[in-house]
């Protein structure tokens, strides 16, 4: 039997109302049924009105005590008041019966319903992969927490790996991962604290006043978890786990915007690397800015929004230009400059890349055709993409792109950063020999900043070494320099071309032509330059020399 009473004050209030209706209702169904005569009209059917109200308000059990009461105070009315006929004895029972039999049965429907609803209530707010509540549970509690004006902190746990688990190991072990660190979390920060939002990620809710103790136990379990191999039926793997923090403070918020920026706080940082990280404001701009820049990405080159410049690049053994590196820039809306390495980098994980290097290919072999025509020869590089040499259609469009025009492709490097060989890919391979093979020269970029060795670029069929920057500005250190010598000495031995690229003053230039360095490039003779810009430097320089 449900209880009349509730717990708060609020409950008893309104349970004290509704008795008190209820009972009003009984007496008015009571006083209206001997005004109009007595119980052998139907006005003594009204009873079922506070019997029904009963039952819903309070069960069967209060269905059935108020139809006993009812029909008992119905019995008293006669059946005939203005004859003084009193009602059969079995009459006033039998409908006291009903009663009791109708506020009992009405109760139990309800009750019925009620628990099916809170069941169904219950299953919406479960995780439909673990025995945890889920983001519906997880949203409302954080509402409540709001309103009260609490603190807290909330915790997005990320397996980054688990999906891989599921691929190769077996599928059934994801559900044992994520239980087992379900349990261990739940046994330190309390049941009600753990939530399931995705099959591959947890949420812990840390209330205020045990901040700093369950943080640290959290931070424990997840060290447990990575530090060293995960050991589970019959399995061994590696558990990835990327841990987002934010701290509440009660700024005015809704709670899906608490979620996302727990979970913002976990996408720094490695893809894969696991790690604890706390909600960075700076880094969320970051990331929309990003999402803002890769919409209107998709639409530059059409909008005419893109262009290439040219970065002269100088032979100091025979003091002459020896060609130029072609290098796409953006300038959004025709005023908003982005940078190369912002866009470049959003291209490349959308697919937008190969768009660009098309984009760039075509305006470099166009400006080509057109300074020959001015009698101004240079070679021109072009940077490429790991995802262009991937791309079986890249090789296609450039090689549409060279039948159509009568240009030497020997007056083309194709640049590749030292990175790509990391890739250790025979694609990749396969394809720099098949543009070297078509005419094309080699070029490596950044060298020296990538993952090989001097000994592992053996295997790339290139033309010219770039020693990155980041050497060239410390020439000064004396363990820098003979690094960049034995560098030059190296390639030399090959019958390579050394270009060092960043050269900012006359002293680098004086270390790089003493080491033999073949050709320099940087902004002690030019930075990039729009091609009519080009030809004026071009003539200036050839005058000069």
């Amino acid at each position: 039997m449900h209880s009349i009473f509730g717990r708060s004050d609020k409950s008893i209030r309104m349970n004290l109302i509704k008795m008190f209706v209820i009972c009003l209702m009984i007496v008015a169904v009571l006083q209206t049924v001997y005004l109009t005569g007595g119980t052998k009209k139907a006005f003594v059917q009204l009873m079922f009105i506070p019997i029904i109200l009963s039952s819903l308000f309070w069960g069967a059990y209060a269905g059935l005590a108020v139809g006993i009461i009812g029909g008992i105070f119905a019995g008293t009315i006669p059946l005939d008041v203005s004859q003084d006929i009193m009602q059969d004895p079995i009459n006033w029972i039998s409908r006291s019966i009903i009663f009791s039999i109708i506020g009992f049965t009405t109760g139990y429907l309800f009750d019925k319903i009620n628990r099916l609803n809170a069941e169904k209530q219950e299953r919406n707010l479960k995780s439909p992969f673990y025995n945890l509540p889920n983001a519906q549970q997880l949203f409302y509690d954080l509402e409540n927490r709001i309103k009260a004006g609490e603190h807290f902190r909330l915790v997005s746990i990320k397996l980054t790996n688990l999906y891989e688990i599921e691929k190769y190991i077996d599928n059934k072990l994801t559900f044992d991962i994520v239980e087992n660190l379900a349990k261990k979390l739940e046994h330190s920060c309390g049941r009600k604290a753990v939530y399931s939002y995705e099959k591959d990620e947890l949420i812990v809710l840390i209330c205020d006043f045990c901040l700093n103790e369950y943080e640290e136990k959290l931070k424990r379990i997840l060290d447990n978890y990575v530090s060293s191999p995960i050991k589970m039926n019959g399995y061994k793997f590696r558990v990835s786990i990327k841990v987002g923090i934010y701290l509440y403070k009660g700024e005015e918020t809704t709670p899906i915007e608490i979620y996302n920026k727990a979970r913002i706080a976990y996408e720094q940082g490695e893809p894969n690397k696991s790690g604890v990280y706390y909600y960075d404001r700076n880094f969320e701009k970051k990331r929309r800015e990003n999402q803002d820049i890769t919409g209107a990405l998709l639409e530059s080159i059409i909008k005419n929004e893109m262009y290439v410049v040219y970065q002269p690049k100088i032979d100091i053994v025979n003091n002459k230009i020896s060609g130029v590196e072609a290098l796409v820039r953006w300038k959004r809306n025709g005023t908003d400059y982005i940078e190369p390495n912002i866009f470049i980098t959003i291209a490349e994980e959308i697919g937008f890349i190969n768009k660009i290097s098309e984009f760039v290919f075509k305006s470099v072999t166009k400006q080509i055709m057109e300074w020959k025509s001015k009698g101004i020869k240079v070679k021109c590089s072009v940077n490429v993409s790991v995802y262009d040499l991937l791309d079986e259609y890249y090789t296609y469009w450039v090689n549409g792109i060279f039948s159509d025009e009568d240009i030497d492709r020997s007056d083309f490097e194709i640049e590749i950063t030292e990175r790509v060989i990391a890739y250790n890919d025979k694609k990749l391979l396969d394809k720099m020999y098949y543009f070297k093979e078509k005419g094309f020269l080699i070029s490596i970029d950044d060298f020296g900043t990538g993952y090989n060795s001097l000994m592992s670029i053996g295997e790339i069929p290139f033309d010219k070494l770039k020693i990155d920057k980041y050497f060239i500005s410390r020439l000064n250190r004396i363990e820098v320099a003979e690094l960049v010598k034995s560098i030059i000495q190296y390639a030399h031995t090959f019958g390579k071309i050394v270009v060092a690229e960043g050269v900012e003053n006359e002293e680098q230039i004086k270390i790089l032509k003493s080491f033999n360095c073949d050709e320099v490039q940087g902004y002690y003779f030019s930075k990039p330059l729009m091609p009519e810009e080009f030809e004026e430097f071009y003539s200036k320089f050839n005058k000069l020399s």
